[in-house]
């Protein structure tokens, strides 16, 4: 898949956009913490737009979605109470317009974009950051119809961390009604470490 990234339409979302993403409550031995992202290192490359010597963040136009891209994989059998108690649900806004290359409808042209070969979606990624945008909107890979946007460093600098919700209420085994949900919808059972 060699389309450039002239050929993309670019959109720009306006300030004050609300999006959903799961991440760790504790960042871990490497991780990059920035503007509340809690994030990879760079150039981990186990993503679908990360880059070899860049951060990125995703993140999902809804709380399911965010989950479904996350916790619930189409690939997921199951998912465990502690990995539920180790994240949390953070709302994110953008306080400034974001540049981003549409690649919303490409998924019927180009498959490669929900296909599990990174490498050429890495490379797009790249380019596109070359290009000077601050990231990516694409279609839910997970939860059709959705959206989801991947940020460079230029568009994580644009972003403010607002409400941080635990996956997992503190103290308890209950657990968030998006993640009872989103458990349900999926069909990937939430295990406790002790069943495994």
């Amino acid at each position: 898949m060699h389309f450039l990234p002239q050929e993309t339409p670019i959109v720009e979302l306006p300030a004050g956009a609300t999006w959903f993403r799961v991440q760790r409550i504790k960042a871990i031995s490497g991780s990059v913490r920035k503007r509340g992202f809690i994030l990879p290192p760079a150039g981990i490359l186990a993503a679908r737009f990360d880059l070899p010597d860049g951060i990125t963040a995703y993140l999902a136009d809804s709380e399911p979605t965010a989950l479904y891209e996350t916790v619930f994989r189409r690939e997921a059998t199951s998912c465990t109470l502690l990995q539920l108690t180790e994240r949390q649900l953070v709302v994110f806004t953008n306080a400034k317009a974001l540049r981003l290359a549409d690649l919303r409808g490409q998924e019927e042209k180009y498959p490669a974009l929900h296909s599990l070969r990174y490498p050429v979606t890495q490379d797009l990624a790249r380019r596109y950051r070359v290009s000077a945008l601050d990231g990516i909107l694409f279609t839910s890979a997970q939860h059709a119809t959705h959206r989801c946007i991947c940020i460079f460093e230029s568009g994580i600098a644009k972003m403010r961390r607002g409400a941080q919700i635990p996956l997992v209420q503190p103290g308890t085994t209950r657990l968030h009604r998006h993640v009872l949900d989103a458990a349900y919808r999926s069909q990937v059972p939430i295990v406790d470490t002790g069943d495994i």
